[in-house]
């Protein structure tokens, strides 16, 4: 991997991965696996609890400059001034958003949205 940074102006295609957070080993910053309770880092054997998983931003992008395209990945917290918070609470607020939409709908819940939405 290229270690030197390059300052490149362009225009951004597409998003090439809709995935653009991850959960990171606090020690290496690769990708951890969140196994039930536990995570674990292949790549330094760290381990810990799922639940203080910390995430990192990993952006792949198509661009053009010029009459050139490029794939380019952008890692980690120079990413939170773009989105305005860290992955993690990005993450955060993801997961307590999808917990309040993934609501079952049973007969009592319809019932009970019927009888709200005939008060409105």
């Amino acid at each position: 991997m290229n270690r030197r940074r390059k300052f490149l102006l362009a225009s951004v295609l597409a998003l090439q991965n809709s995935s653009f957070i991850y959960p990171s080993c606090q020690k290496c910053f690769s990708r951890i696996i969140l196994v039930s309770k536990r995570s674990n880092c292949p790549k330094c054997g760290s381990t810990g609890e799922a639940e203080n998983a910390i995430y990192r931003y990993k952006l792949s992008l198509k661009v053009a400059e010029s009459n050139k395209l490029f794939g380019i990945t952008v890692f980690g917290s120079c990413l939170d001034a773009f989105f305005g918070l860290t992955a993690t609470d990005l993450h955060r607020i993801l997961k307590t958003s999808m917990e309040k939409i993934q609501v079952p709908v049973t007969s009592q819940t319809s019932a009970q949205t019927t009888r709200e939405l005939k008060h409105l």
